[in-house]
């Protein structure tokens, strides 16, 4: 008996150490395994997806494979069949993507319990409103229940086009123009909201949607009689005075104005006066700049170029970091990583979206968790200009993501270069790169140009008539090429690149080489700008381009230049700035 009490012991003694090694094997694995994103190799994804012990890490490789841009509904079913288990956030996205895939394939029935299935767990997630969409009708009660639940998210804003399409009730209108006033053919709703009986505000309301998207007539015409007395609304309809300039705007018009005149003297205690005041990175970084000209003018050279190594490593990127490297003949130190400020970014569980390749996911439980409210702070537009970035919309991710850097979102360099990489995507660079070398341009110019032009947008279309990624107008068009390309045809950006590469060199070459005069030019008409060439383009061209009459061109082509140096300086080509 004591020998085999011993025997048991050592049993035991012998489990438990296996456990123990066990357990230190699992965690040495947790960290020598890579995190899975899409950006990881297919290799490791399948091998994940198949072998990996832990079910969170094969659900994820599945995830990310059933979400690549080539995958079929068949293989995706596959890849998602038995992973709508658990409470994860992620679970309700499995069941939703369960339930798409079958709808695809014509297996309706399967997909309604998927839907279902879905609702019955996760009745308050994002993926429920799709649910909600799919087993209803226009105007059923599970479309209502839709409207009021999820009012905001885009599955809710196409119940509210089908309504009206179908049933032809104003309420789905009145719904769009409260929250979806840019929804695709939410403008007919709109419309016949406008001609039903409205309570004033309402009427504002509707107005205020309809000149949103961009209907200036239809909304006076909605509004009547009735003036609106919401600010908000009064700017929207076009009604509003116009807003008077900020103390700091006023300011800069002053200093401006000093600096024309040449009263370097002056210019720099009005720049040290607004050193004093609270300042964003983007304002800093011009008062320094032209705080360090006014010495450089004044004959004190050490303290301009202090005042311009402060600039380049507090602030290297745009116009003024640009023209600090310029002035000190050097380019700026090694950037810091972006990766930490990354994180906290965005909630985790839309990090992770994104992180999955599932951006449209995320991009409508962003929306549907704020209500479909416009993003407000700096922080806020940060984060959905990267959300609408993930899914396409460059138009009006880049001009959040501008605003956002204007209102000094980022603190510190590391987010500074976060921030930068965001506001400037390199979408089309194949193509544009292609076009630059055919007129031996510098890539990251056209790169700049396009993102200024058309935000990367190339179905644009300005006012003027110019159109697609580099924003020709259809009669200089004709000029570069015989026979002339149609508009349609400018809409490609395998159209639209050469000739906008090939009208830039003509803007080069006419202003020998300059790039200040050349990038006026394409936006004001060479006729306009040559006229504006006087001794300052090369001997102080910063004040040159304050000179430009044109306030619209003066932004522009220091825009379009702090593009070119920033994407120089993110992809560390700065070899010959």
């Amino acid at each position: 008996m004591p020998l085999r009490g011993g025997g048991v012991l050592l049993i035991t003694i012998a489990a438990a150490g296996t456990v123990v090694i066990s357990s230190a094997l699992q965690r040495g694995l947790q960290q020598i395994r890579p995190e899975l994103d899409r950006h990881s190799s297919a290799a490791l994804l399948r091998r994940t997806a198949r072998f990996d012990p832990d079910p969170s890490r094969r659900r994820i490789a599945r995830l990310v494979l059933a979400n690549q841009g080539d995958v079929s509904a068949a293989r995706r079913q596959w890849l998602l069949r038995a992973q709508g288990w658990g409470e994860s956030p992620l679970t309700p996205v499995v069941l939703k993507q369960q339930a798409l895939a079958a709808r695809a394939l014509g297996q309706q029935e399967q997909s309604d319990r998927r839907w279902q299935e879905l609702l019955q767990r996760f009745p308050a997630a994002a993926p429920s409103a799709d649910a909600l969409y799919y087993l209803g009708q226009p105007g059923g009660e599970q479309h209502q229940q839709l409207l009021q639940r999820f009012a905001a998210h885009p599955a809710a804003l196409a119940a509210a086009v089908d309504w009206d399409r179908q049933r032809q009730d104003p309420r789905a209108g009145l719904h769009l123009a409260a929250w979806g006033a840019r929804w695709p053919g939410a403008d007919t709703a709109l419309l016949r909201a406008c001609g039903s009986d409205l309570a004033d505000q309402q009427r504002e309301q509707v107005a205020a949607a309809l000149a949103q998207q961009g209907d200036l007539d239809a909304a006076l015409d909605c509004l009547g009689d009735l003036r609106p007395t919401s600010p908000t609304n009064l700017e929207q309809l076009g009604l509003a005075e116009e807003a008077p300039l900020s103390p700091q705007q006023q300011a800069w018009e002053q200093i401006r104005s000093l600096l024309l005149e040449r009263d370097w003297s002056g210019a720099q205690l009005a720049l040290q006066q607004q050193l004093e005041q609270p300042l964003t990175p983007p304002l800093q970084a011009r008062v320094r700049f032209w705080l360090g000209l006014s010495a450089w003018e004044l004959g004190e050279t050490e303290q301009a170029q202090q005042i311009w190594q402060q600039l380049l490593s507090e602030h290297p990127f745009g116009y003024y970091g640009w023209r600090a490297s310029e002035r000190l003949q050097q380019a700026p130190e090694a950037l810091p990583p972006a990766n930490a400020p990354a994180e906290g970014l965005l909630p985790k569980h839309l990090e992770q979206l994104l992180a999955l390749g599932i951006p449209v996911e995320a991009w409508e439980q962003w929306r549907t968790q704020r209500g479909g409210q416009p993003p407000e702070s700096p922080k806020e537009l940060w984060q959905e200009g990267v959300l609408r970035l993930g899914v396409g919309d460059r138009w009006i991710a880049l001009e959040q993501l501008d605003r956002a850097q204007r209102l000094g979102a980022a603190e510190g360099l590391s987010q500074q270069v976060l921030l930068e990489q965001h506001r400037h995507p390199r979408n089309f660079e194949p193509l544009l790169e292609e076009a630059a070398g055919s007129e031996q341009l510098d890539p990251d110019l056209l790169l700049g140009l396009a993102r200024q032009e058309s935000r990367l947008t190339p179905t644009v279309r300005s006012s003027a008539g110019a159109v697609g990624l580099l924003q020709l107008l259809p009669s200089t068009a004709a000029e570069l090429e015989d026979p002339a390309p149609s508009e349609a045809e400018l809409l490609e950006p395998e159209r639209n690149a050469p000739l906008g590469a090939r009208y830039l060199k003509e803007m080069l070459s006419a202003a020998d080489g300059n790039p200040f005069l050349a990038t006026a030019s394409y936006n004001a008409g060479p006729g306009a700008a040559g006229s504006w060439r006087n001794e300052d383009l090369d001997a102080i061209p910063e004040l040159w381009v304050e000179a430009i009459p044109y306030p619209e061109t003066r932004i522009y082509v220091k825009k379009v230049l702090g593009n070119r140096w920033t994407y120089a300086l993110l992809g560390d080509r700065l070899t010959n700035h």
